[in-house]
C-alpha cells in the first residue's frame, strides 16, 4: 500500500497516491499515514489544503513514534495551522504535549514571527 502510494506520488498522480496511503494509514503504518498527512497539508490528491485532517495524521504518526510527522505537526503549530489543535490538552500524547510546550517557549522568548516566505531574499 505504502509503495503503491509512494509509485503514484513520483508519477504526479496524487488523488491515486491519496487513496493507497490512506489505506496504509487505515492500515496502522505510521509512514503511510506520515505521507498522508503531507498529502493533505500540501493540497496534493484533493481539491484544497486539509489542514484538520492533516494535523490528526501527523499526530497519529508522531504518536507511533515516527519523528519527521512530530516535527510537521510542530511546524504546522508553528505558523498557525494548527490552532484548533492548541486548544488539545498537553497531557494527550508525548508528542502533541512536547510540540505545545516547545511553541508555549517560542511564544514567551518573542520568537514567534516568521519571515514572509514571500518576501525576496537578499544575497
Amino acid at each position: 500500500m505504502l509503495r503503491l502510494g509512494s509509485i503514484h506520488s513520483a508519477r504526479k498522480e496524487f488523488e491515486q497516491a491519496v487513496a493507497w496511503y490512506t489505506k496504509g494509514a487505515e492500515a496502522g503504518l505510521p509512514t503511510a499515514m506520515f505521507c498522508l498527512g503531507v498529502c493533505l497539508d500540501a493540497g496534493r490528491g484533493v481539491a484544497a489544503p486539509e489542514y484538520p485532517a492533516a494535523a490528526d495524521w501527523y499526530r497519529r504518526a508522531a504518536d507511533a513514534g515516527h519523528g519527521a510527522a512530530a516535527n510537521n505537526l510542530s511546524n504546522m503549530y508553528l505558523v498557525g495551522r494548527g490552532r484548533a489543535w492548541l486548544r488539545m490538552p498537553a497531557t494527550s500524547s508525548r508528542h502533541c504535549r512536547a510540540s505545545f510546550l516547545a511553541f508555549s517557549g517560542i511564544l514567551r522568548r518573542g520568537e514567534h514571527y516568521l519571515p514572509d516566505p514571500r518576501a525576496r531574499r537578499h544575497a
